[in-house]
Formats: C-alpha cells, structure tokens, sequence
C-alpha cells in the first residue's frame, strides 16, 4: 500500500490476515477455510458485484478486457492482459495494480477510484491467497438463459409408475417414479396418531396437545385430515413456525453484533410483519418487494403505509455495526 493509505486501513489489511490465520500460500483454487469465505462474502463479493460485475460478469453488456470476475475460475485465469491475481502477493497481482491506479496499468474502475478501505480489502484478500467459494464454471449469458429456472411453465404429463395402487395425485406418481427408479418402496400407510403427529410438528413446530390428538382420533369424517391441515395453516404458529425460516435467512437478531451488541428495541416490529405476512399467506413476490421497498409503494391506509415501512426493516437489517471508531 502506498503511504498515504490511512493507518488504521493498512493497520486493518495486515491484521485481517493474521487474524484469519491463513497462510499467505494458500492458491485461489485450493478449499477456502470458513473464515476466508466470510471474508470474501463480507467484503470481497459486495465490491466485485458493485464496482467491477457492469464490466467483467456473463451480465456485461459488453466484456471489457476478456476478463470474468463472477466465478473464480475467471479470476484465476485473467483477462488478455494475463492472470489478475498472484495469491500471496498483492504487489505482483494486475488487480491490485488497476485499482490504486498504477502507472501504466488501465485504472480499475475507470471512472472512479476505490476507497482507500475497499483497496485495503482487496489486498488483505489477495495476501490470503484469494479465497474464492465461487462455482470455477464460467456461465456464458446464452447458456444462462437455458437454466431450469428461466423456461416457460409447460404442463408435464404425471410419469408412469409400476404400482398403480399407491398414487392418489399426480404428485404421487411423480414421487413414486422417483423412488421406484432406484428400487425403492413406499412404507405402509401412517395411522392417524403418526398423522396429527407430524403435521403438528411440520407445520407449528409443536408437538400437538393430547386433547387435539383425541379429537381427531375421533373425528371419522373423510374429510378429517384436511380440516387439520386447514386449522393448523390458520393457526398463528404457523407463521412464528415458518416465519423463522426466512428470519435466518435474512439473519435476523434483536441486537445489533460486534463488540457493543447493543439491543435493537425496534427490529421485534420487523420480526413481527415477517411471521403475519406467513399467516395472512401473502404472495411471495409482494412478500420480497415490500421488504425492498415498502416505503415507495402506495398504500391503503395509515395501517397499510406504517405495515410496508416495518416491512423495510429488512434492509436496516442487513448492515449494523455496534461501534465506530475513527481512522
């Protein structure tokens, strides 16, 4: 680093290092240890997608220097200038090179120039030896447009099975081809007791009380097995059951981390809005943009405007640091 680098930045790049305990050997393409993935997703990723991915990604509209920095295999083979990256060695890496804005060497980005803490990170990350847990295929766009995911929805004709007795849907036949391809049997039909029982569990995360399974022991209505899906689906604990499922995703804590870990008395309202959205059942694409941008969308009321701004906690979420110091 250059020595108008702030202290504490190039303080911070050498400890990272340390701090991690990786060697500074270690390949790009060798198995990255737990904490230099959470290094690369922390610091690494985020700059990459913002600073680099509109020029170097299989998104570009155009790629510049034939050079892919979405997949590690494209990091560790470069671009026509050579390969960007020498793990262990930041001063001989072109990547580090482009972004302090050497001479004779095309900046990085061109129109701009890093922070002095987002080129820190980067040199710490290539001193590591470039810890990359990215997928080393390159996806061209072409290619990327063939995935499962981006076809047209296609009515699929249920598979035929051996064993014609067992299925009671569609969906059956195509479990039980599944199964049967690899020789296996479906088990006996559960009783009512084992029935309750997990449904219970799967959908409240509870066991069900004695007097539930007494009732529906009892209950000897065809329909008896739906109405219990339709009470449970209804019940609150539905969502605080379900609801915790996208709260770990999103990392949900009623604190705000790092050495303060201060509580966060307002995150609850956000908690709150996830686990209702669960039960009032709302469609998954209003569920993430809501979340994204509540407080842009119209809204029916006062209710409805305060709902879809708590529904914003999800970004206020994402980043929180428990204390600052200066550099």
């Amino acid at each position: 680093m250059n020595q108008s680098t702030p202290r504490l930045v190039r303080w911070t790049a050498l400890a990272t290092v340390a701090l991690l305990g990786l060697p500074a050997s270690a390949f790009a393409d060798d198995k990255p240890t737990p904490k230099g993935v959470e290094f690369f997703e922390r610091k690494v990723r985020p700059l990459l997608v913002k600073h680099c991915y509109s020029c170097h990604s299989a998104t570009a509209k155009k790629l510049r220097g034939e050079l892919r920095l979405d997949t590690r295999d494209g990091v560790k083979q470069g671009g026509a200038s050579g390969p960007v990256v020498v793990p262990g060695e930041p001063t001989k890496s072109l990547l580090i090179q482009a972004v302090r804005h050497a001479d004779d060497v095309s900046p990085m980005p061109p129109k701009e120039k890093l922070t002095a803490v987002e080129v820190a990170d980067l040199e710490a990350w290539v001193k590591m030896g470039a810890p990359d847990p990215r997928s080393g295929a390159a996806i061209t766009p072409a290619k990327g447009r063939d995935f499962w995911c981006f076809q047209p929805v296609r009515d699929r004709p249920p598979p035929k099975v051996k064993d014609e007795s067992w299925p009671l849907n569609p969906i059956d036949r195509f479990v039980l081809a599944a199964m049967e391809k690899r020789s296996l049997k479906p088990v006996a039909q559960a009783d009512k007791r084992t029935l309750i029982r997990r449904a219970t569990y799967d959908l409240t995360g509870l066991p069900p009380t004695p007097e539930e399974i007494a009732s529906f022991l009892a209950d000897k209505s065809p329909d008896a097995y739906e109405r219990l899906i339709d009470r449970l689906l209804a019940s609150p604990a539905y969502g605080e059951r379900w609801g915790r499922h996208w709260l770990d995703v999103v990392r949900y804590a009623d604190t705000a981390g790092d050495n303060s870990d201060f509580p966060i008395p307002q995150m609850v309202k956000y908690r709150d809005w996830v686990i209702a959205a669960f039960n009032r059942d709302l469609p998954y694409n209003q569920f993430v943009v809501e979340q994204l941008a509540g407080d842009l969308l119209p809204a029916k009321d006062d209710a409805d405007r305060y709902a879809k701004l708590i529904a914003t906690g999800y970004l206020a979420n994402a980043r929180r640091f428990g204390s600052y110091e200066d550099a």
